[in-house]
């Protein structure tokens, strides 16, 4: 079953509502991920202009959690197919949830454990039903763990739109 897609506010929206205040030690950390997945991820999918504004456009923001006293976003991506991205960051992993009309089958090359089950209190600020069981055991649904950074979110969802 698909995940049901959330009503939003489009990211920058919120973004520029939450800013954290200028005494916070990770309010840079805050932009670093806002514009990260704005831009980056976004461009990943693209394949034209036209299609990264639309994409970049799509963006969501459909819960909130707090890390560091920072007010973070719970993002949320649907892609033209179908395919329902759900992830967070805590400033120590990323949490992404994946429902997809699909089977997700790719090599993601140890970047997490196909067969870890994260327990949903680790999924700060995900909607409830939104948090899947591992990889392994359903290829349409699923949540991991990837480390904190970028690098990590950024191959994956590379090898998953290649």
């Amino acid at each position: 079953m698909a995940a049901k897609q959330e009503v939003g506010t489009p990211l920058q929206v919120w973004a520029n509502a939450h800013k954290p205040a200028d005494n916070l030690f990770w309010k840079e950390g805050y932009w670093d991920q806002i514009m990260f997945v704005r831009d980056r991820i976004a461009n990943i999918f693209a394949k034209s202009y036209e299609e990264y504004m639309t994409i970049q456009a799509s963006i969501v923001v459909i819960s909130t959690h707090y890390s560091k006293s920072v007010c973070l976003p719970v993002f949320q991506l649907q892609l033209a197919d179908g395919i329902v991205f759900t992830m967070r960051c805590n400033f120590s992993n990323w949490k992404v949830s994946v429902s997809s009309p699909r089977d997700v089958k790719a090599n993601f090359m140890n970047l997490f454990d196909p067969n870890e089950q994260i327990h949903e209190v680790y999924c700060e600020g995900f909607p409830s039903g939104l948090d899947y069981g591992p990889y392994a055991k359903n290829k349409r649904q699923f949540t991991i763990n990837l480390p904190s950074g970028n690098y990590h979110l950024f191959t994956f969802f590379w090898i998953f739109a290649h």
